[in-house]
């Protein structure tokens, strides 16, 4: 769990007490659903999938690498990165993959890091929470006090990929190239199940963020975690 990794890098990064918490879940579990209601909450959320999509913008560093990696044929005419081909090829190439993550998570990591340090000059102790898909894969949650994980049904997350427009083959090789949610959960400190109906969803969300809480007011006093309950 990350509560026996060693100290947040982040948490060292700021004066306020701030509690770090890595938010994540395999394609299409819920994830931003369940951020969206910890926003409400009062949570600073972090979207690493939107900071991703920033660094992609042509100008930026990781737009350049991006296109010298992959070529011109990730390219819109206007010059943009057209994620959906670039997803073709990713997808179904570990490789590629995995040279894709080597461009664009240092440039996720530090504007996280920028967004959260900004936020946390303003308030005198709060929940910051990173949203992000790939935490356990790319070895990030060692950043984090706790780490949740939204879970649901492998076919629920196949209809919804294929309700946003992905044919059932692309909804597979994307639920394919993550690693299993029964692997994910045994690491998380907490686990968000979004299989049922939303009010369920709801229910259990508020109960982590009570927990949350109790985590922030124990760092605030420089005391221990304490067991993560169940919610």
């Amino acid at each position: 769990m990350s509560s026996n990794d060693e100290p947040s890098t982040q948490a060292s990064a700021t004066s306020s007490p701030i509690l770090h918490v890595g938010l994540t879940g395999n394609i299409a579990a819920g994830k931003s659903t369940v951020s969206a209601w910890l926003a409400e909450l009062g949570c600073y959320i972090v979207n690493a999938d939107e900071l991703g999509h920033a660094g992609l913008e042509p100008g930026q560093p990781a737009h350049a690498e991006v296109v010298q990696a992959f070529g011109s044929e990730v390219l819109t005419e206007e010059g943009s990165i057209d994620r959906r081909r670039l997803g073709r090829i990713v997808f179904v190439n570990d490789a590629a993959r995995q040279r894709l993550e080597s461009i664009l998570h240092p440039d996720i990591r530090r504007r996280e890091g920028e967004l959260v340090a900004r936020w946390a000059e303003g308030v005198d102790m709060g929940i910051a929470v990173t949203e992000a898909a790939l935490l356990f894969e790319t070895g990030s949650t060692g950043r984090y006090h706790r780490i949740v994980v939204v879970v649901a049904p492998d076919e629920e997350r196949s209809r919804r990929l294929v309700e946003r427009g992905l044919s059932s083959e692309e909804a597979r090789q994307r639920m394919a190239s993550q690693m299993k949610q029964s692997e994910k959960c045994e690491l998380a400190d907490f686990v968000v199940d979004n299989g049922s109906d939303l009010q369920s969803t709801r229910g259990q969300v508020l109960r982590l963020h009570e927990a949350l809480l109790l985590d922030l007011e124990a760092i605030s006093h420089g005391m221990p975690l304490p067991p993560p309950p169940s919610i």
